[in-house]
């Protein structure tokens, strides 16, 4: 069950570089600096990662399709303090036993994690590997087994620091047809029927597209407006969004709906000059002003909230 050298070695280069990418996303998201070290790799039973992993742990498990499963494992503690900043907290008194409500906080946040490490192995193996997430669950792993993992597994360990709020452990365990990829390596090539395919942008002087094949690992990262961003992710730049200004607010009874006619007035749950909210695709995202460009309205953002405020709006 042991990984040959050659495959160790493939799969060390390749999470080397996909890991990071999803630290730089839980990094933005929590609005604390976080690292994931990689501590070792190793092939083994998914019935035996308990022993790396004792005790309750969060686990995200992400269907890859038909090319397997991908299942992020992260320490109670760290969990906590994930939990407790996602829902607008410092970190510093993390809940004890993490609720369903901490849970919810969390699931964003970690299938944002596995998008990006996904969406760059992706790129490195020339494979289209759609992720989706399942249940976030607290999982006792002394007990008892992964449900969506079975057989031979390979497990990655690392070490997790969030800001100065403690170290834990965190780990991606990847199973099926994706653990046979990343032991096989990177390619010299992205296929553009993969994740990534063609990304639209590149320096001035090229002024075009750039194909995902032409773009050297050390250019798939590049900054826009003071971020530092994975090129992977412009595979979903030209997604419309809707985008919603919102005045205000109220409840009225059947009754009194009925009763509307011109010239009725509905008072609403904001005050004059209070700044009205921005949703996009129904997610509160920031506050702004109204102003008049030449003889249309828009709306100047005043604020955006933080990722732990970024709930649907209902």
């Amino acid at each position: 069950m042991a990984l040959a050298g050659n495959e160790k070695n493939n799969i060390t280069e390749i999470l080397n570089q996909a890991v990071p990418n999803g630290a730089s996303m839980l990094s933005e998201l929590l609005g604390q600096p976080t690292s994931v070290d990689i501590t070792g790799i190793n092939a083994v039973d998914a019935g035996s990662i308990g022993s790396s992993f004792s005790g309750n742990n969060l686990v995200a498990p992400i269907e890859l399709g038909a090319s397997g499963t991908a299942v992020l494992i992260v320490s109670q503690g760290q969990a906590a303090i994930m939990a407790d900043l996602m829902i607008g907290q410092d970190g510093s008194n993390p809940p004890a036993v993490l609720e369903d409500l901490h849970l919810s906080a969390v699931t964003e946040l970690t299938g944002q994690f596995m998008d990006a490490v996904i969406s760059n192995i992706s790129s490195q193996v020339s494979s289209s590997l759609m992720t989706s997430p399942g249940e976030v669950s607290m999982v006792d792993l002394d007990a008892g087994i992964i449900p969506s993992l079975d057989g031979e597994v390979v497990l990655m360990e690392a070490d997790i620091n969030i800001g100065s709020l403690g170290s834990g452990k965190l780990g991606i365990a990847f199973s099926g047809e994706v653990a046979d990829m990343i032991k096989t390596g990177a390619k010299a090539a992205a296929s553009t029927g993969g994740f990534v395919g063609g990304v639209t942008g590149g320096s001035a002087s090229t002024g075009g597209k750039v194909s995902a094949q032409n773009v050297a690992p050390s250019e798939l990262r590049e900054e826009r407006t003071g971020k530092v961003y994975d090129q992977a992710m412009d595979i979903v730049m030209d997604v419309p969004l809707s985008v919603t200004v919102e005045l205000g607010r109220t409840n009225k009874l059947v009754r009194e709906v009925l009763d509307l006619s011109p010239g009725s007035v509905i008072e609403l749950d904001k005050l004059a000059g209070e700044p009205v909210d921005i949703l996009v695709n129904g997610k509160y995202i920031a506050k702004g002003e109204v102003v008049v460009i030449d003889e249309n309205f828009g709306i100047r953002i005043t604020d955006i909230v933080r990722p732990a405020d970024r709930i649907p709006r209902i």
